[in-house]
């Protein structure tokens, strides 16, 4: 996509400058697809390759491992710009860390196959299972609080320490990009965040914190003791 293009769709876009003081998003989604038309259509492919990949509800609920990592591998393949596969790496290596977490958090051992999830850091959380941290506290500095939060069972503390973490990342990458498609695709995956937010429920999130827990378990379930 032409710079000026790039400048022209974002100039016209509200200016998303907070997470959790958000009520409603500053545009509506049928009005922000309408603006992303004026991407070409290789850019709108792009674009919602890395978002069917990076949308949080897709990643945070049941998936099937296999598609989402001839997937994820797909989009490593089609794009060019090192920030958006920088991007595409550090989420998935959260959501690999976080489903981790809950598998330690369930007192299971570290998993033994070869591919249980797509990620840059798998091997290494193989290796450093006995870390709190999964020996990654310094690169992932929320993790403690991740875990901290899965031990006392606070989803919504839970919830927010994930979204700040994507929102966080998401800033760091912006200081790069002003007017071309990362900051397009940057803006995009803000917003999603902010849509999050605001539609969040509890009661839900307490459900789905259960249902979460209970998928970790994955091919560990049938190693768990019987209760009497």
């Amino acid at each position: 996509m032409a710079e000026n293009a790039c400048y022209t769709l974002l100039t016209s876009l509200p200016h998303i400058d907070s997470l959790f003081n958000s009520r409603i998003t500053p545009i509506s989604r049928f009005q922000l697809d309408r603006r992303l038309s004026m991407l070409d259509m290789a850019d709108q492919e792009r674009l919602v390759m890395i978002e069917n990949l990076l949308h949080w509800d897709h990643l945070a609920d049941d998936v099937n491992e296999s598609a989402l990592i001839r997937l994820a591998e797909k989009a490593r393949d089609q794009l060019d710009s090192q920030t958006l596969r920088e991007l595409v790496d550090w989420r998935l290596d959260m959501r690999t860390i976080v489903a981790a977490l809950r598998r330690k958090h369930l007192g299971e051992a570290a998993p033994t196959t070869a591919k249980w999830s797509y990620g840059t850091r798998y091997e290494y959380i193989r290796s450093h299972w006995s870390s709190p941290t999964l020996g990654l506290g310094k690169a992932f500095p929320w993790i403690s609080k991740v875990a901290e939060c899965l031990r006392t069972g606070n989803c919504v503390e839970l919830e927010k320490t994930l979204l700040q973490a994507v929102w966080d990342q998401l800033n760091r990458l912006a200081t790069r990009h002003q007017f071309d498609f990362e900051a397009v695709v940057i803006y995009v995956l803000r917003w999603n965040l902010v849509a999050r937010w605001t539609s969040y429920d509890t009661g839900k999130a307490q459900l789905r914190f259960r249902k979460l827990i209970d998928k970790s378990l994955g091919e560990f379930r049938d190693q768990l003791p019987v209760s009497n």
